[in-house]
């Protein structure tokens, strides 16, 4: 039987993964009470969003035994770039730039052999200083039809919600239901054995790091709009939080193993996290450290068969 179709995509979803978000909902809604007032359950759907948005490209890469920590640069450069171009071609711009990011970092991993974290710790350094030579602080006019997008109300649901759904369903079409997504769990899982039987991996793995990449774009057209303003520094905490989100919902790092659900549920924790410290006034550069104990934990609870992700 062709190997494409031999192959059955494993979730890697366990218990912690979903039990995590629901623990978390149960502590917020016994020690703080505005954790279900409108406005603070608005500002954790927006909180959860864009992060969402960059998980689900972290996630694609991670299925392919990948790691891209430029990814949160690229929300920053999309940043400036919306608010420094013009408006006619902002989008178009922020898109070329991702997908110039993704090339770039997909040719270097898969052709030249640079391991991942370092090809994408290089694009991140470059894609951070170039979005602060363009813009050095917060500033700039973001487009309306941008701002639009990004708030307000579509069929009664807010914007970030349809942005959710939107996703979600992207990429839920693309790795369970095409030629492509399939070939993704395979390489993850034995690359080598998907060549000897024929297959070609090296395109399907540098177009993993494009989809990461303009996940950051999406992320950060949203984000944008969402704050009506352009911030070279907006994406710094995504490159980590995003890793993060992915190996809580059981994504592995070694490739082969994840499921969008998973990476619904690792976002959703991470932006429980944060909106509960906000709520409890705990210092945010605690969320750091946090954020660094648990991804050193949820890999640590991986299966892995040699030391490195």
């Amino acid at each position: 039987m062709n190997l494409l179709f031999a192959t059955n995509p494993r979730s890697g979803l366990g218990l912690v993964s979903i039990g995590l978000p629901i623990v978390m909902f149960l502590v917020l809604s016994l020690v703080a009470p505005k954790f279900f007032s409108f406005e603070n359950l608005g500002n954790v759907s927006n909180q959860i969003t864009a992060l969402l948005i960059v998980t689900l490209g972290q996630m694609i890469v991670a299925l392919v035994a990948g790691i891209d920590i430029s990814v949160g640069s690229v929300v920053s450069l999309t940043s400036v770039i919306v608010v420094s171009v013009d408006p006619e071609i902002a989008i178009s711009m922020a898109v070329l730039a991702g997908l110039a990011v993704g090339l770039v970092n997909g040719f270097g991993v898969v052709v030249a052999g640079v391991h991942p974290l370092i090809m994408t710790l290089a694009s991140m350094t470059f894609l951070q200083g170039f979005a602060l030579l363009i813009q050095t602080g917060a500033g700039g006019t973001v487009p309306s039809y941008i701002q639009r997008l990004s708030t307000g109300t579509f069929l009664g649901l807010p914007m970030s919600i349809v942005w959710s759904i939107i996703v979600v369903a992207i990429v839920s079409f693309i790795i369970y239901r095409t030629r492509f997504g399939l070939r993704m769990f395979a390489i993850g899982a034995n690359a080598r054995n998907v060549e000897l039987s024929g297959v070609r991996t090296t395109w399907p793995r540098i177009l993993c790091y494009v989809l990461c990449s303009l996940s950051g774009v999406l992320a950060g057209v949203y984000l944008t709009g969402r704050i009506a303003t352009g911030d070279p520094m907006m994406g710094q905490s995504f490159s980590l939080d995003s890793v993060t989100a992915v190996a809580l919902g059981g994504v592995q790092l070694a490739g082969g193993t994840g499921s969008v659900l998973g990476a619904v549920f690792g976002s959703l924790t991470l932006g429980l996290i944060t909106n509960g410290m906000n709520l409890l006034g705990i210092s945010p550069f605690f969320r750091g450290a946090l954020t660094g104990l648990l991804l050193v934990g949820a890999i640590s609870l991986q299966r892995r068969k040699a030391i490195g992700i």
